[in-house]
């Protein structure tokens, strides 16, 4: 059965903190969305994580696709559900420093980040704007990642989900027509920037700058 994003994010919702597992149903949307897309055979989920060296060390990646033994494609899935004004200000920090460390190894790897913030646990910050538009929007300022800017700790595209927990299941995602919109976005530049890096496994259906 086809994975939808309310039906992730319920599942996430409904998973103790602690579960190591409790992304894997989005996992699943992501991994089906690459395929839809024309992308297929991208690992994901828990149980088929890829230990990715670096520079510095090796981490496993939510989602990866490999192509002759090498990584190609990563992408990393978070979700921030309370204490946020806590949590972004290292959250940023974390991305740029996992995706730094392997591009030093490997400067062509494409890097994606999805990352769910439940806005029931939202509030303003002192500067103005609330912590979720902040993270957006440096999310925003680092996916960027394209020749000839190939700086390391960019990366090439980012997807924000906001959810509100207080809503009944099936309806917790804010804005979900555009939530939709934003995730078929992420998936089509991060294979675009693929099929430039890497032309023969373009599907022959999709023409450049579709």
């Amino acid at each position: 059965m086809t994975v939808t994003l309310p039906a992730a994010v319920d599942n996430l919702l409904g998973r103790r903190t602690q579960d190591p597992g409790r992304l894997d149903m989005l996992a699943r949307y992501c991994v089906e969305a690459f395929e839809r897309e024309g992308l297929a055979g991208v690992r994901g989920g828990k149980a088929d994580e890829a230990g990715i060296r670096g520079l510095g060390r090796q981490k496993d990646w939510d989602l990866a696709y490999m192509l002759a033994g090498k990584p190609r494609l990563l992408v990393s899935l978070k979700s921030i559900l309370k204490n946020l004004a806590g949590t972004i200000p290292n959250r940023l920090d974390d991305l740029m420093g996992e995706a730094a460390n392997v591009q030093q190894l490997s400067p062509e790897l494409v890097i994606g980040y999805v990352v769910v913030v439940d806005e029931a646990e939202d509030m303003m910050r002192r500067g103005g704007g609330t912590w979720t538009d902040h993270f957006e929007s440096n999310l925003r300022k680092i996916a960027i990642r394209r020749a000839p800017l190939w700086n390391q700790g960019l990366i090439e595209s980012a997807w924000l989900i906001r959810i509100d927990s207080r809503r009944p299941a099936g309806q917790r995602i804010a804005a979900a027509d555009q939530a939709e919109a934003n995730g078929a976005t992420f998936f089509r530049a991060l294979l675009d920037e693929l099929y430039l890096r890497e032309p023969t496994i373009r599907p022959e259906a999709v023409a450049p700058g579709r």
